[in-house]
């Protein structure tokens, strides 16, 4: 970050507010999966903190962490922008929707399986 504000001539504190808001920016290593959790009001209005929950039962982590074998990290996020379908979480690129704590485990199994489970919503 120091360099980027130095190759555009401006305050490292400038460069360091953009790196820190936007959770786009990567700013520690993450797993080969990394799940993005939203917890805002949609997504908490129906439910968001079991998905949650079953999240961090499923993988042994709190928001934050990355399991033991770096395969999957854990952060929770403002708005991802799929509030009509909330519960949601992202994982990588692919948006999973109208989840249940049933859909976490079930997407979970499939990923440490080597598949990817396919994206969209999860109506039961």
């Amino acid at each position: 970050m120091n360099k980027v504000a130095e190759v555009l001539e401006v305050p490292p504190m400038r460069i360091y507010e953009v790196a820190t808001f936007y959770t786009m920016f990567l700013r520690q290593p993450v797993g080969k999966y990394h799940i993005q959790i939203c917890t805002t009001t949609p997504c908490m209005l129906c439910d968001s903190d079991s998905i949650l929950e079953a999240l961090q039962n499923k993988l042994g982590i709190k928001v934050g962490g990355m399991t033991a074998d770096k395969m999957f990290s854990l952060i929770e996020v403002e708005c991802l922008g799929a509030c009509v379908n909330a519960p949601m979480v992202q994982i990588n690129d692919n948006y999973y929707e109208d989840l249940s704590p049933k859909d976490i485990d079930q997407i979970i199994d499939e990923l440490k399986a080597g598949q990817v489970p396919p994206p969209g919503p999860r109506y039961e």
